[in-house]
């Protein structure tokens, strides 16, 4: 049934989009395909407008299944006949330069069945606006785009009527490279990390970047609201020592005033329908804000130098040894935030000793490094947590 989510003003965009929106992620990490689908139908069902996909967004299900969250939402939107309001969708490609831009867009459009130019644009039955994003600018990537002409071609292919608006997404490391984006006026919508655990790119840091983003009317998507794919099983352990629940994670997010839709990235119809109760409910009051972030930054620091489990870089780099590190790194990040709160660790000895390769295996060649949003020493982790694990 659907639900009266509030929409927000998407910036310049001048779209209207529900401040709880949908990230198509971990739509890879189910246990099959089928149900991937049967989630994205409920999505639409409850009235969310905007969903958060990118080309790199594949992976194999629970069953084997090779899925791409992209054809998958393509798939749901055209066999849809329900859906007169454009669905807003904001993908993201790895295009830093010309060539890479146009296969990365080409391929974009064919997975999502995308047909039709600007307002025109359209999946089967359903107008669809297409929000193209630079995924994951850093600081190396930034130099290169800013020398490329990706910037000029970004908003030729809106003229074109390729794409409807040009954004990019960043994280925590690289605030300097994201103000310097938004100056240079070449994008209209923004993607960053911001939650209760991690405020630095918002009230916390030197500059406000999201209220500054906001004054210069750029739409914002938060997304790591719950702080990455791996504080699941972490706040198994933190709510032993926090009041601060899932509710209160989504809350302190959508009651940010600068943040247009906050990216949740759901796993289960049960999940959306809660995201969804917390949007339908009342918002915190400063006082209460307050409170949540000083509970939160008792455990905080516990996440420092931690492996949240994105999984952002193995969508475009392979270890050249074949090693799983992304699954390594989630086993010794749990086993030290356990050991720092003084809970027992036998558990992540074990898993880490079932794992078919280990930290050892590492052959420290450093080509991981660069793929890393959080800019981790992956080697030094690896080497670390043969160490205390093996």
């Amino acid at each position: 049934m659907k639900q009266d989510i509030k929409k927000r003003r998407f910036g310049r965009t001048n779209l209207w989009i529900t401040e709880l929106g949908f990230g198509a992620m971990n739509l890879r990490m189910l246990p099959n395909r089928q149900q991937g689908i049967d989630l994205l139908h409920h999505v639409l069902d409850q009235g969310i407008n905007f969903i958060d996909t990118a080309r790199s967004y594949t992976g194999t299900c629970g069953d084997g299944t090779y899925v791409e969250s992209e054809e998958m939402v393509g798939e749901v939107l055209s066999s849809r006949t329900d859906l007169t309001e454009p669905i807003v969708i904001v993908t993201k490609g790895h295009g830093y330069e010309l060539a890479p831009l146009a296969e990365d867009l080409a391929a974009t459009r064919k997975a999502l069945r995308i047909e039709g130019l600007g307002d025109e644009m359209h999946i089967g039955q359903t107008p669809v606006r297409l929000v193209y994003f630079l995924h994951g600018i850093s600081d190396e990537r930034w130099e290169v785009i800013q020398k490329s002409g990706v910037l000029p071609r970004l908003r030729e292919l809106q003229k074109e009527g390729m794409i409807s608006f040009p954004g990019f997404s960043s994280h925590y490391p690289f605030p300097k490279e994201i103000k310097e984006a938004v100056d240079t006026g070449a994008f209209d919508v923004v993607e960053l990390p911001y939650n209760v655990f991690n405020r630095s790119l918002g009230e916390d840091g030197e500059l406000d970047i999201l209220k500054y983003i906001h004054e210069k009317d750029l739409g914002i998507v938060n997304m790591k609201a719950f702080n990455g794919n791996s504080m699941l099983p972490i706040y198994q352990v933190l709510r032993e020592f926090i009041t601060i629940d899932y509710a209160k994670m989504l809350n302190f997010c959508l009651s940010n005033p600068y943040i247009t839709s906050v990216d949740a990235g759901a796993r289960s119809p049960e999940e959306i329908d809660a995201d969804i109760a917390v949007a339908l409910g009342n918002r915190p009051s400063e006082e209460e804000r307050a409170a949540w972030a000083a509970e939160a930054d008792k455990v905080s620091g516990l996440m420092n130098d931690t492996c949240r489990e994105c999984l952002h870089c193995l969508e475009k780099f392979s270890c050249p040894n074949g090693l799983n590190f992304p699954e390594i790194l989630s086993v010794y990040s749990r086993m030290k935030i356990c050991t720092s709160l003084g809970k027992d660790v036998e558990q992540y000895k074990k898993q880490y000793q079932a794992l078919p390769m280990k930290g050892a295996d590492c052959l420290e060649c450093g080509a991981c490094l660069e793929w890393c949003e959080y800019k981790l020493n992956i080697p030094k982790l690896l080497k670390e947590a043969e160490e205390k694990l093996g």
